[in-house]
């Protein structure tokens, strides 16, 4: 990713983010024929939106689905809201939860609030919910950065994006029962039950309800997949590129330490640890655990905890003895994924040598795996040397830093949805399917603007419009014949359980008989699984029974 673009991308996000809240403050007349929501909680007001093919949807932003998780709240299980007395007018998305960006004006920890697009208030259609990613320390819901409607409302659904807690704020733990963490699953819960309590006066059907998400958000779905609090909350799912059945070792109580440490916390007494990291402002924490990332990799710090309530196992244990919450879907992944990622570091000649001497030293903490115990050699970091670079290559450079990329994609995400699909797709439907269309905007690009291939995150733009893309397809627009096939397979998969469109009536589940994966390029496909060497050699290096030690 160029991180020229990038800096621009959110700066140009935060400006219009921070304007249109201040916009938000003045006194505005509700648009004419938008009609006044009824809930049990109070009435909501809207404003009028026109979708890419011009027609006219109800946009209700900003609705508080959980109280401020300000002051004692902070590291606790979500509040639900209280009913209200004057009519919400939800004309503009909230503030998002903190996190690493440039204006932290336009961020609060006020920001568990979902947005709800509709066209029909008196129907009952299904209900999309996305849930957004960003590794767990970044993203939002928010309608003009990532999670647009305008495709998808293209399409006879209601579809719904919130926040959740990001960072420390939402993923501090002490593996204790009283500081478990996972607040922002947790808040991912709460938000799927307001959907179930109030979705109907939006026109949304509570009985059809799809999950989809990217990235940390596809993750995410799978540990709904694997929660019993999530049973029965929905009943379809759309994974893109991203599952919890993978070996990462986080330990979240060794960040939750380094952070109380940094910031003159006591570290060893949870409750005295938690009461001095409540008096601390959210920006400060934000901003030290942002200064543990200098070279801008792909890595996690905050993960999931198996606390016996939202996650009884591991998740990839959960999956493996079937008892997991039994829906259709989709689940996929793009053709190159993060084989660009690293691409922003090709002339840091410094770096790319110290990776490469120390290549057993710094493997485990950027792939997110177990290392080997003090005085043992690094069979596990040797094995991927040889496999991805090559046993006679010694050091990473401009020629073969793709394959080091590769690396990234299989640990941080090809592997886990590989076998994610080998562990379901018995028990359920499942569609599996990998992006290779190559449209004209690709968050990696070469010096010159021009896709490298289909990357991590890619196939979104052609799913919700956001700011990170640019902006809206145009109706002319050479790629949107790729927004009409997605948004119609996904919207179809999410009212029937079978995806289809125009070009791909009949898309075949998984089964033993035959593994037909599509493979969505400008023709689409049906070819056999992907990358199956590749994959092969994680599944030996960690197997199911093993990779669940970083969690207690």
């Amino acid at each position: 990713m160029n991180e020229r673009r990038l800096v621009i991308i959110f700066s140009i996000f935060y400006i219009l983010l921070f304007i249109g809240h201040i916009k938000a403050q003045e006194v505005e007349e509700p648009d004419a024929g938008v009609p006044v929501v009824t809930t049990s909680l109070g009435k909501i007001q809207g404003k009028a939106l026109t979708t890419l093919h011009g027609k006219e949807i109800y946009a209700y932003r900003g609705i508080r689905y959980a109280k401020a998780p300000e002051g004692f709240l902070r590291f606790k299980a979500p509040v639900p809201v209280e009913p209200w007395n004057d009519t919400l007018n939800a004309y503009s998305d909230s503030l998002v939860c903190p996190q690493t960006g440039a204006l932290q004006m336009v961020m609060s920890e006020d920001c568990l609030k979902l947005n709800v697009f509709t066209k029909n208030i008196s129907a009952r259609l299904p209900v999309m919910v996305y849930i957004h990613g960003g590794a767990n320390v970044l993203g939002s819901g928010h309608s003009l950065y990532e999670a647009g409607p305008h495709y998808l409302l293209d399409h006879e659904v209601v579809m719904v994006a919130f926040n959740y807690r990001l960072g420390a704020l939402g993923f501090l733990s002490t593996q204790t029962e009283e500081y478990p963490g996972n607040y922002g699953y947790l808040d991912q819960v709460l938000a799927l039950q307001w959907v179930r309590d109030h979705i109907s006066n939006f026109g949304g059907d509570p009985e059809s309800v799809t999950i989809f998400g990217m990235s940390a958000g596809s993750m995410a779905i799978s540990l709904h997949l694997a929660s019993p609090l999530s049973k029965g909350l929905f009943h379809k799912a759309i994974l893109m590129s991203g599952s919890a059945s993978n070996h990462f070792h986080i330990d979240n109580v060794y960040w939750t330490r380094k952070l109380a440490k940094e910031l003159s916390c006591p570290q060893y007494n949870p409750a005295d640890m938690v009461e001095c990291l409540r008096e601390i402002s959210w920006k400060t924490i934000v901003n030290k655990c942002s200064e543990w990332e200098p070279y801008s990799f792909i890595n996690m710090k905050w993960n999931y905890e198996v606390d016996g309530k939202f996650l009884p196992k591991h998740p990839s244990q959960i999956f493996k003895e079937g008892i997991y919450n039994k829906v259709p879907m989709i689940v996929g992944f793009a053709k190159n994924e993060l084989d660009y990622s690293v691409y922003h570091q090709e002339n840091n000649s410094r770096l790319l040598h110290d990776l490469s001497v120390s290549f057993d030293l710094y493997a485990p903490e950027i792939f997110l795996y177990e290392p080997e115990p003090a005085g043992v050699a690094s069979h596990k970091s040797r094995r991927l040397w040889n496999f991805y670079m090559g046993r006679h290559s010694n050091e990473i450079n401009a020629t073969n830093i793709e394959n080091f990329g590769e690396i990234f994609s299989d640990a941080i995400l090809g592997h886990g949805i590989h076998r994610l699909v080998n562990l379901v797709y018995r028990d359920t439907p499942v569609y599996y399917y990998r992006m290779d269309y190559v449209g004209r905007r690709s968050l990696y690009v070469d010096n010159n603007g021009t896709a490298r291939g289909i990357g991590h995150a890619d196939d979104l733009q052609y799913i919700m419009p956001g700011l990170w893309y640019g902006p809206q397809f145009a109706e002319n627009d050479p790629d949107v014949f790729m927004v009409d096939r997605l948004t119609q397979l996904w919207t179809t998969f999410a009212t029937t359980g079978h995806p289809s469109a125009h070009e791909l009536p009949n898309w075949p589940a998984l089964n033993d008989t035959k593994l037909s994966v599509l493979y969505n390029d400008k023709e689409p496909s049906f070819q056999g699984m992907p990358y199956v060497e590749r994959y092969e050699l994680w599944d030996d290096m960690f197997p199911i029974e093993r990779n669940s030690c970083a969690h207690n």
